[in-house]
């Protein structure tokens, strides 16, 4: 049961998160989804707290959902002090590492995508890599468009 929550959650972290970042932001709209998409993450996060079943125990998906609640965490108490580019920063990489989760759970859930790992070696690291590289490349220079000055 704990799953289709966990699943949900996930499902509205993206969604959410994908609409903040195709729009306008400090808006009331903006603040409305980014509550949507804190608590959607918190939930995700705490969820992954009580799935078992990959590892029977504690595992690398368990510690990956302690790391991802820094950036989310760190990104709400950002804004808490108005401090809108740290703001930025913090829930970019948290999207940006909701995303490569993502693509990490297609890889081992998905039968198309598992048939593809097994015939083209490490395609899902590579895909995480060019996210995080999109991300050291692009945030910096979108920062002057998305946050204002103060």
């Amino acid at each position: 049961m704990i799953e289709i929550f966990h699943i949900i959650l996930g499902f509205s972290s993206l969604l959410s998160g994908l609409f903040i970042v195709l729009t306008q932001k400090g808006n009331k709209k903006h603040k409305l989804v980014g509550r949507v998409y804190f608590l959607s993450m918190l939930g995700l996060n705490l969820t992954s707290f009580g799935i078992y079943k990959l590892f029977d125990g504690w595992g690398f998906f368990h510690w990956m959902a302690v790391a991802s609640l820094i950036p989310i965490v760190a990104g709400y108490i950002a804004i808490r002090y108005k401090n809108i580019t740290a703001h930025y920063y913090f829930m970019c990489w948290s999207y940006i590492g909701l995303l490569c989760a993502t693509i990490s759970e297609i890889f081992v859930h998905v039968p198309v995508a598992t048939a593809l790992l097994d015939n083209v070696a490490h395609i899902d690291t590579l895909l995480m890599v060019c996210l995080i590289g999109f991300g050291f490349y692009f945030l910096p220079r979108k920062q002057s468009v998305y946050v204002r000055k103060t």
